[in-house]
This record gives C-alpha cells, structure tokens and sequence, in this order.
C-alpha cells in the first residue's frame, strides 16, 4: 500500500467546526458572511453598552454635560415659545419641533 493510496479517506470536518476563528481562506461566502454578521453583532453590543455608560443619563456621564444640555433645551424652548407668539410659526410647526427639542 504506497501513500498515493487514495481509497481510504480521512472524514470530512464541517466547515462551521472552528466558525468563526477560522482563517477564512478556505471558507465559502456563507461562512465568509457568518463572520461579518457576527463581528457586527459584537460591534452593536459594544456600542449599546457605550451608550448605556456615557449617553444621555448615562451612569458614568458627567454631570457638568447633563447641565449644558438642559440649559441649551431651556433656551431653545424659550426661542421657540418667541416665534410662536411672534406669529412666525404654526401652532403645527410648534408642536413637531417641541418634539424634537425634547427627544
């Protein structure tokens, strides 16, 4: 039996053995797009937990930048009350900005 012998084969290992550390060079486009899909995943996680710990109310967010942004809602509310009763806006155009002023 000479080592060309080719009629005992070793079985076949699944492509999805080692996914997603795999090397990705013998991998086909479904494991190619697992891994971006995954890594996106990961990346998601990380940037909702950020935001979590830093956003807006955020635990560790400083306090001095929750004050400025009051105080930059307070003044846009206080320019935005002007117009209304300047006539320079609707009643319509009022709402829909106080809105977004508040998000």
């Amino acid at each position: 039996m000479s080592y060309l012998d080719v009629s005992v084969q070793a079985p076949m290992q699944s492509k999805w053995a080692v996914w997603p550390f795999n090397s990705g060079v013998s991998g086909d486009w479904e494991t190619s797009l697992a891994t971006y899909a995954f890594s996106f995943v990961i990346l998601a996680v990380i940037c909702l937990f950020l935001r979590f710990l830093y956003g807006p109310g955020g635990i560790w967010r400083d306090k001095e930048m929750e004050r400025e942004a009051e105080e930059n809602r307070r003044r846009e509310h206080a320019h935005l009350d002007a117009e209304l009763r300047a006539g320079r806006i609707d009643k319509s155009i009022y709402e829909l900005k106080k809105r977004a002023i508040d998000r």
